[in-house]
């Protein structure tokens, strides 16, 4: 009896570690943006009340916190389930689940099409494929706004210590094409 005990202990350990390892082999690794880039990003992408925007890998909620905070609809997208569980706790204790919410997704399946503004905080290394999907899902005239990281092949309208804004041009257009 002690063996299937130690077994399922063994099998549940797993499942955590997978659960939580995932996203570190398969995404990027968690930085949270600082309180003043997130004031900065939200800033330069002049959202206003009611607009709706996305976060793709949200992290801890700390963007879609504060733009629910400012009346914009905020949903996020993220891979590692401890970050969800902790945005989504946060958002309930901000009294924000009408404006707030978070999607344990990846971002490459998330459909962008209804967003008016898009935030990501990339790695090189998946921002031409993000670019991509971006151009291919978002309408003209939404708002990009990555920090760190430039988009390649885009020449932001705004770039603010290290945020970069972008805006997506006609379908029949390079957006914004350096």
């Amino acid at each position: 009896m002690n063996i299937l005990i130690d077994l399922f202990a063994i099998l549940v350990l797993l499942m955590v570690i997978y659960l939580l390892g995932r996203p570190i082999v398969r995404g990027a690794i968690y930085f949270p943006t600082s309180h003043v880039q997130v004031d900065l990003m939200i800033r330069m992408a002049s959202l206003k009340r009611g607009d709706v925007m996305a976060d793709l890998g949200s992290g801890d909620g700390r963007m879609i916190i504060a733009c629910a905070r400012q009346g914009i609809r905020a949903e996020g997208y993220e891979i590692n389930p401890l970050l969800v569980f902790l945005s989504r706790r946060d958002i309930r204790r901000a009294g924000l689940q009408d404006l707030a919410t978070v999607r344990w997704k990846s971002l490459w399946r998330a459909d962008l099409a209804p967003y008016d503004a898009v935030f990501v905080y990339g790695i090189p290394y998946i921002m031409d494929g993000l670019r991509r999907k971006l151009e291919r899902e978002l309408r003209p005239g939404a708002k990009v706004i990555s920090n760190a990281f430039p988009f390649p092949d885009w020449a932001p309208l705004a770039t603010e210590n290290k945020i970069y804004l972008y805006s997506i041009g006609p379908k029949s257009e390079t957006v914004a094409a350096a």
